[in-house]
């Protein structure tokens, strides 16, 4: 088994290499320490500092022959829609006020599918439809800081 303990970077369009893929949801790419086999069989152990997050492309391991790379899956979202920046933000809010993870989109906010909250948005009049696509929101991007 290949233990990873740093990301070697994001995969390049024009890569050469095999690339053999880690598919994983939101929820696990949040996790830094874990147990995953790629596409192709490989075994890796991510041993990643406390808080990375994992995100579509990150490479895990490379060799001259290889490149094995997160890939992020498609799921139940919930897409809400807004069409000013000022609605996008009250959506936003609301959504996190819930607890719920959120992504923040120009025009849309996305968080992981939940019936209770869709039946909140369309009582209040918001556009919003379920969806099958990858969840990715900026959770790792507020949890490395120095002091």
């Amino acid at each position: 088994m290949i233990v990873v303990e740093a990301l070697a970077g994001k995969l390049a369009e024009d890569e050469s290499r095999r690339v053999e893929r880690v598919a994983l949801g939101w929820e696990d790419r949040l996790r830094s320490r874990q147990r995953v086999k790629s596409d192709a069989g490989t075994e890796i152990g991510i041993a990643l500092p406390t808080g990375q997050a994992l995100a579509e492309g990150d490479i895990l391991f490379e060799d001259g022959d290889r490149v094995v790379v997160v890939s992020a899956i498609p799921e139940n979202v919930l897409v809400l829609y807004a069409d000013t920046a000022v609605e996008l933000a009250r959506i936003a809010y609301q959504v996190g006020n819930r607890h719920a993870p959120v992504a923040v989109e120009k025009e849309r906010v996305v968080t992981p599918y939940d019936s209770v909250i869709e039946a909140y948005f369309k009582k209040l009049g918001v556009r919003c439809g379920r969806t099958i696509e990858p969840f990715t929101h900026g959770f790792g991007a507020f949890h490395a800081h120095h002091h």
